[in-house]
């Protein structure tokens, strides 16, 4: 059977079968998001839209998948988009040594789940992701003199507790910027004591121009511009490269096409990112003032799955 382009989507009774009988969730895991990803691959994205938000979610999988509390989360939206600070703090806990505390309260299948997919592919590239900014943030302690930082779209801030220059009072400021005012509270109550500066602003805030927050020696984005169109994201780019000291560099990453887990997150999670290429992301830095950009780096994390491209200014 095909429908609007979609070939047998039998899978869905087989999973919802063997999620019932608890039978070997995490092979029945894989087997849902190798399957989701061969049929997002195979037809038009009008047809996957309508696949994903009514044949998947029409069917008892939904109820079963959504057991994981962090499956749930990113489609219920709490604080009005999937990828929050909380949902961070999901992928970081195993990391971190943590236990998210709803897990007291998720049924044994949930947990199951939840561990599935709070450590699939693209979790372990968000951690991935959070060691390779600690590493710049030390890097650039190394090399200046207590350095300016500015975390864009910070969330919780957590690269903040495992980075030594930070922790040893090494960087001359650091600053955190959220439009999500319950993350910044959570990183006063954590860092704020360390002296971070935090601001309550939004994407449209920065693009104004409305912050004076002076010069920064690093600037970095987690996250934000999965959510970019092109000309945000460059004119975003501009102002931020405009902000930076001589020698300063700003650092930006996105999340590569074609990643397996694209299907899982956009039918169960309800979470669509913009996926961009080597090409689409560099051009992000195409309407700076080339002849005040010293370098253009791009560079993926191990997975393969989050791509950097980090922007030199001149000195």
């Amino acid at each position: 059977m095909n429908i609007n382009g979609i070939s047998n989507a039998s899978f869905l009774d087989e999973a919802a079968t063997s999620l019932q009988n608890h039978d070997n969730v995490a092979q029945t895991m894989t087997i849902i998001v190798a399957e989701l990803h061969r049929e997002r691959s195979a037809c038009s994205m009008e047809d996957w839209k309508q696949f994903a938000t009514v044949t998947c979610r029409q069917h008892p999988l939904l109820e079963l998948l959504h057991q994981d509390p962090f499956t749930y989360r990113a489609f219920s939206k709490p604080r009005g988009y999937a990828g929050d600070a909380e949902m961070l703090d999901f992928i970081y806990a195993s990391e971190d040594g943590l236990i998210p505390p709803v897990l007291e309260r998720t049924s044994e299948l949930g947990r199951q789940i939840c561990h599935y997919t709070s450590n699939g592919d693209a979790p372990q590239a968000v951690r991935a992701r959070r060691r390779i900014i600690i590493e710049k943030v030390n890097e650039v302690a190394a090399s200046i003199s207590k350095p300016h930082v500015l975390s864009l779209a910070c969330g919780h801030l957590s690269e903040a507790r495992h980075c030594s220059a930070f922790l040893e009072g090494r960087l001359g400021r650091y600053v955190a910027i959220d439009q999500d005012t319950e993350s910044l509270e959570v990183v006063q109550r954590q860092v704020g004591a360390l002296g971070v500066e935090t601001v309550h602003a939004s994407v449209r805030d920065v693009l104004k121009g409305q912050l004076a927050l002076g010069n920064f020696d690093l600037i970095y984005v987690s996250g934000l511009h999965d959510y970019l169109s092109l000309r945000v994201a460059q004119r975003l780019s501009e102002i931020l490269f405009g902000m930076l000291n001589p020698g300063g560099r700003l650092l930006i990453n996105n999340y590569v096409p074609n990643i397996i887990n694209a299907g899982y997150m956009e039918v169960y999670m309800d979470w669509w990112l913009i996926y961009r290429t080597e090409a689409e992301l560099r051009q992000l830095a195409d309407t700076l003032p080339s002849e005040q950009v010293a370098r253009l780096h791009y560079f993926t994390e191990e997975q393969n799955i989050i791509a950097f491209l980090e922007v030199e200014r001149k000195a």
